[in-house]
C-alpha cells in the first residue's frame, strides 16, 4: 500500500505539473516553483519515467520482454521515415498512400517481418483513387499597410488550384458558424472564420455536428478559414468541402478575431497548386508465424499516417512489432493457434480492411480473432490555463470487443492487469481501420483520438512508452488467455452454429 508521504509526494509532483506553464490557480502569473518541474526533461518534456507503472505480477513475468522503451525505439524508427519525407520537401507530408514514404514505411515493415523469420511474408497491392499532391501554397494575412504570415496557417486537404494570382476576399468572424451567428452580418463574398471546438471523447468537432462549412457557402460566404481547438495552435489541414479555405490553430485564430475585434480590416489571400496524381498503387504486408492449428489470430496496424503520426498509427505498428517479437522467440509448441500480421495499406487515402470484409467467406476463413492496433497510447491531458497539459498517466481509451462473454472477461481481465484504462461504456462498433470487418469474425480494439490527431503536433513525445507496454502485454495476455478456449465459444452468440 502506498505511504500518506509517497501519496503526498505524488501530489505535490500533480500540482507541479497542472502549473507549469506559469499561471496560478487564480489565474495570475505565478512565481517559479522553488522545487522545479521535476517531471520534466531538460527541454521541457514530460519525462518517460516519471509515468505511473504498475509492476508485473509473478504470473506474468513472461511478458516482461514487452518492454516500453524497446516499443518506443521501434516506433521512432516509423518516425524518422516522416521526418525524411518532410525534409525531401514534400509539402503535404508522412507516410501517405502513393508516396515513396508509404513504400519506405512497407520495407520497414518487411524487414522486421522477415528479421524475426515470419513465413509466407508478401505485399498486396491495391490501386489507387487519384491522389491528392499540393505542389505549391500561400497564405498570407494583411491589416492596414502590415502584411503576414501565421505560423499555423494551412490549406485545407483536397483543395483545388487557385487561379495563377490566387484568390483574396475580406475576412468576417462568425463565432461557431450557426445561424445566430450570422445575425446582422453580411458575409457575402467575404471569408468567414469559425471557431471548431473539439468534442471530448469522440472524433466530431463542432464545425463537423452543426454543418457549418456547408452552412457558410449558403450564407455567401466565398471561402472558410477554420480555427481549430480551444488552446496551443495545432496545424491542420481539415477539408473546407468543394470551396476555398484555410485553416488556422487556436492561438492564431484569437489573433484575427481580435484584430476583428478592433475594427481593423482584415484580408486573406491564398494561392494553391496541386497535381492530381493517378494510376498508382500501395500495398499492405503480410506475414504469418505459424502455430500448432491453422485457426489464425489477425494482428491488424496500418502504416498511412499524415504527418509525423506517432499515435495515428506509428503507436500501432511499434505494438505488432512487439507482440511479433515476443512470439517469435516462443516454440511452436507454445502458439496453439497461427498468429497473421498484416500492416495494412491503411485508410486514410487506401481502403483499409476493406478487402477483409469483401472477401471475408476466404480472406477471413481460419480466423477466430482480429486484433486491431490503432491509435493505441497517448498521454492523458488537461485543460489548464492557455494549454493542453499533459498529465503522468495514460490516457483512457475507447474500446470494442466482438465476441461471447468468455472472451469479453479475458479482455477485461487483461486491461486491469496491465493498467489499460478504457470508457465505462463500450463503444456500439469498432472504428477506424477495422471498421468495416470487425463483425464479421470476433474482434478487439482500444482506440483514441485526442485533439493532435492529423494534425501536425501528432508526434513522439506525446505516446508514452509505458502505454506501449501496457497494451502490449494486454493483447499477449489475451491471445494466451484464448489459447485452450475453442473458437465456437469465442463467437457472439447470434454467430454461433445451432446444434
Amino acid at each position: 500500500m502506498r505511504s500518506t508521504s509517497a501519496a503526498w509526494q505524488g501530489g505535490i509532483a500533480l500540482v507541479v505539473l497542472l502549473v507549469a506553464s506559469g499561471v496560478s490557480l487564480g489565474g495570475q502569473q505565478a512565481p517559479p516553483n522553488p522545487l522545479g518541474q521535476p517531471l520534466l526533461d531538460a527541454s521541457g518534456q514530460l519525462r518517460d519515467d516519471a509515468f505511473i507503472r504498475i509492476p508485473l505480477r509473478p504470473e506474468d513475468e513472461r511478458y516482461a520482454d514487452i518492454e516500453g522503451d524497446r516499443l518506443k525505439e521501434m516506433l521512432l524508427e516509423v518516425d524518422a521515415i516522416s521526418l525524411a519525407d518532410r525534409d525531401a520537401g514534400t509539402i503535404f507530408w508522412g507516410r501517405n498512400v502513393g508516396t515513396a514514404s508509404h513504400v519506405v514505411t512497407q520495407d520497414w515493415v518487411e524487414g522486421h517481418f522477415r528479421r524475426n523469420g515470419l513465413d509466407t511474408v508478401s505485399r498486396q497491392s491495391f490501386d489507387l483513387n487519384p491522389v491528392w499532391h499540393p505542389t505549391a501554397w500561400e497564405l498570407t494575412f494583411a491589416s492596414g499597410d502590415q502584411t503576414f504570415t501565421l505560423a499555423s496557417a494551412r490549406p485545407p486537404q483536397g483543395a483545388p488550384s487557385t487561379p495563377p494570382g490566387g484568390l483574396e476576399f475580406d475576412l468576417v468572424w462568425v463565432g461557431g458558424g450557426s445561424d445566430a451567428d450570422y445575425l446582422g452580418r453580411d458575409v457575402v463574398g467575404k471569408a468567414v472564420l469559425i471557431q471548431d471546438i473539439p468534442r471530448p471523447g469522440t472524433l466530431r468537432h463542432s464545425i463537423r455536428d452543426e454543418g457549418s462549412v456547408a452552412r457558410a457557402f449558403e450564407k455567401g460566404a466565398a471561402a472558410v478559414g477554420i480555427v481549430y481547438g480551444i488552446s496551443d495552435n495545432f496545424a491542420v489541414w481539415q477539408r473546407t468541402g468543394d470551396g476555398p479555405g484555410f485553416n488556422l490553430g487556436y492561438e492564431d485564430g484569437m489573433r484575427l478575431r481580435d484584430r476583428l475585434g478592433r475594427g481593423e480590416h482584415v484580408r486573406v489571400h491564398y494561392t494553391m497548386e496541386r497535381e492530381r496524381r493517378s494510376g498508382l498503387q500501395a500495398a499492405s504486408v503480410w506475414g504469418t508465424l505459424p502455430g500448432v492449428s491453422d485457426e489464425e489470430i489477425l494482428i491488424i496496424a496500418h502504416m498511412d499516417g499524415y504527418f509525423r503520426s506517432a499515435l495515428d498509427n506509428a503507436s500501432g505498428l511499434a505494438v505488432m512489432m512487439g507482440l511479433l517479437e515476443h512470439y517469435a522467440k516462443t516454440s511452436l509448441a507454445e502458439r496453439p493457434r497461427t498468429l497473421r500480421f498484416l500492416a495494412s495499406v491503411g485508410h486514410h487515402g487506401g481502403p483499409g480492411t476493406s478487402w477483409l470484409h469483401d472477401n471475408r467467406e476466404t480472406a477471413l476463413a481460419n480466423t477466430v480473432l482480429a486484433i486491431n492496433l490503432e491509435h493505441v497510447a497517448a498521454v492523458r491531458t488537461k485543460y489548464w490555463g492557455p494549454r493542453l497539459r499533459m498529465m503522468n498517466a495514460v490516457s483512457p481509451m475507447r474500446w470494442w470487443v466482438n465476441g461471447s462473454p468468455t472472451l469479453l472477461d479475458t479482455v477485461l481481465d487483461a486491461f486491469n492487469r496491465f493498467n489499460v484504462g478504457v470508457t465505462a461504456d463500450m463503444e456500439g462498433g469498432a472504428s477506424g481501420e477495422m471498421g468495416r470487418m470487425a463483425r464479421d469474425v470476433p474482434s478487439i480494439q482500444v482506440i483514441t483520438s485526442p485533439e493532435i490527431k492529423h494534425t501536425e503536433q501528432d508526434t513522439p513525445e506525446w505516446v508514452p512508452a509505458v502505454g506501449l507496454e501496457q497494451i502490449g502485454r494486454a493483447y499477449a495476455k489475451i491471445i494466451d488467455g484464448i489459447a485452450a478456449v475453442d473458437r465456437e465459444a469465442l463467437q457472439p452468440a447470434g454467430a454461433r452454429s445451432s446444434g
